[in-house]
């Protein structure tokens, strides 16, 4: 009977412009901790657009946007899914496809992936695609809608912290 063991291999996997970055010393990638940088073996970490200086708000934007650029047509986003002309314009939408990337991230990059964890990925995948046909609408279909403006958030206590007047 014929040996049915299959032998676990690390692919490396890059996109666009990142493929030079996977090849830096590890000294170089130690101090990176966005995803679309550093080694390709590495899982990227969480993004905190918020507290990010410019430099590394243009770096990590552009990177997701190289992975957006392959992804979305590779999953098939609607336009009902997804505002493919102004995306960027939509703090929501910019959140949910950030995570989005941080999850193939975390499974494509990792050598240590369960063999499950690309079907969790798909699984997933489908329910964004859900969840961004309820809550996005394709508003955009036509050109740019900016999102409704927000109610202005009050904060109790507002003496005792800082930020909210």
């Amino acid at each position: 009977m014929a040996d049915s063991r299959i032998e676990h291999q690390t692919t490396h996997f890059s996109l666009g412009r990142h493929a030079q970055q996977d090849r830096r010393t590890s000294s170089e990638t130690d101090a990176l901790a966005r995803p679309g940088e550093g080694d390709a073996t590495q899982a990227g970490g969480p993004v905190n657009w918020r507290g990010m200086t410019d430099d590394d708000y243009e770096d990590t934007f552009g990177a997701l946007c190289d992975f957006l650029t392959w992804a979305v047509p590779h999953w098939a986003f609607t336009t009902e899914q997804f505002p493919y002309g102004c995306w960027w314009q939509h703090s929501d939408i910019t959140e949910e496809m950030t995570a989005w990337w941080g999850l193939w991230q975390a499974y494509i990059r990792n050598p240590a992936a369960n063999i499950a964890d690309p079907l969790a990925f798909h699984e997933r995948t489908h329910a964004l695609k859900q969840r961004l046909s309820e809550t996005y609408r394709g508003r955009c279909r036509h050109g740019h809608q900016p999102s409704v403006d927000a109610p202005t958030l009050l904060c109790p206590y507002s003496e005792r912290l800082t930020g909210c007047d």
